[in-house]
């Protein structure tokens, strides 16, 4: 399979169009979606995955190793903590072993927004299986897939272009 895609001589088909169509249009409502109003993108983001990697309990995980996980810079990261921490969902705390380092670590309500944000989530997706069934949902799940899959092609042709 090529990966050229500036290919201009090609007829747009009906087809193609819908298809266009379609995706401008899940975009637009992919808010419906999204597991929070509360909170910008990159602010979930961090928080969800910070769930993930500092359980309940623990004492956290450094700030650069957080960047470093999400491939985002320690001023981004230190921008959004702060912003998490002024919400109350986050805490940092000086590292026990290395006074220089900062450990950040979710709050009981840090958890309890996110198992509430997943649970909203995933009773969105629930109600969309119901609606669909499940032989709909599943070819979704295949052709969604499949799609992501070539229109990955683009990102990483786009990446490798000067």
């Amino acid at each position: 399979m090529s990966t050229d895609h500036t290919n201009s001589d090609v007829t747009i088909d009906q087809t193609t169009k819908e298809l266009a169509l379609v995706f401008g249009q899940l975009k637009r409502i992919g808010h419906v979606f999204s597991p929070s109003k509360d909170l910008r993108q990159s602010e979930l983001n961090l928080l969800v995955h910070l769930t993930y990697v500092s359980p309940p309990g623990s004492n956290g995980i450094r700030v650069s190793e957080l960047g470093k996980q999400l491939k985002i810079t320690s001023a981004a990261v230190t921008h959004v903590i702060q912003s998490l921490e002024q919400l109350g969902l986050i805490t940092r705390t000086v590292g026990p072993k290395d006074r220089r380092s900062i450990l950040v670590a979710p709050t009981k309500e840090g958890f309890d927004f996110v198992a509430a944000r997943e649970q909203e989530l995933f009773t969105r997706f629930q109600q969309l299986h119901e609606h669909l069934g499940t032989d709909d949902a599943q070819a979704l799940i295949r052709i969604v897939t499949k799609s992501i899959r070539f229109l990955h092609t683009y990102q990483h042709s786009d990446e490798s272009q000067p």
